[in-house]
């Protein structure tokens, strides 16, 4: 089966709950086969349902990962013993991302453009590439270290080069280039705009900054102290 995400042979331990009001509540224990910045692969001794949403703590090294994830495949292991499951994380916290990173080999010339998006609203200035002109304002709508959806007041052709300035807790700009172009508003000057980051996914660390009270900004975030 091909993977959608990239992902690296990672076993470590992982716990299971399903997360619905549906009693008993099935819960478990298993291991990561893979794991990613976007999904993971992982292997328990009973088969879950596609679809189902799970609340997951992976027992990843140095730190542990909570996260929750969607089964997207199902398929049989070794005379059924054992299931392996595809799920995609669907939500998690600037700290367990911090954490689920510090899990995986980094390659920063990796072309990898399938890591977690986070949602983010937040006020930007975009220059354009070559044309001196005043900024253009606009607003992030997600983000991710390689990219980030953005909401223009006018269309910026494909392929052109843009320099973004994220304004708030601390302002960074972030050189890229615009991927696609939504074909409708999405209300009055509001046009979504696909940007990929230049030079490949934004550091671990420089990325994390955007994020106030990240552990980058000497806060433990989401995730409960140990």
């Amino acid at each position: 089966m091909r993977q959608r995400y990239l992902r690296h042979p990672i076993h470590v331990p992982v716990l299971y709950k399903k997360l619905d009001q549906e009693e008993p509540v099935p819960t478990g224990m298993g291991w990561t086969e893979d794991l990613g910045e976007h999904a993971a692969c992982l292997k328990l001794p009973t088969t879950l349902h596609l679809g189902w949403t799970l609340g997951l703590v992976i027992f990843a090294e140095p730190d542990v990962v909570e996260a929750e994830a969607r089964v997207v495949w199902v398929r049989a292991g070794g005379q059924r013993k054992f299931y392996y499951h595809g799920v995609e994380f669907i939500r998690l916290s600037p700290a367990y991302y911090e954490s689920l990173l510090n899990a995986l080999p980094q390659d920063r010339s990796s072309q990898q453009r399938d890591t977690y998006r986070f949602p983010m609203t937040r006020p930007i200035e975009c220059h354009i590439g070559g044309v001196h002109t005043p900024p253009m304002e606009g607003q992030t709508a997600d983000i991710s270290r390689a990219g980030a959806m953005i909401f223009f007041p006018q269309r910026i052709p494909p392929r052109t080069r843009v320099d973004i300035t994220l304004h708030g807790h601390r302002p960074d700009r972030i050189r890229g280039r615009v991927r696609w172009v939504a074909d409708a508003n999405d209300g009055p000057g509001l046009i979504r705009h696909g940007i990929e980051f230049l030079g490949g996914p934004l550091l671990p660390q420089r990325f994390l900054s955007l994020f106030p009270g990240t552990l980058t900004e000497g806060s433990s975030g989401d995730r409960p102290s140990s």
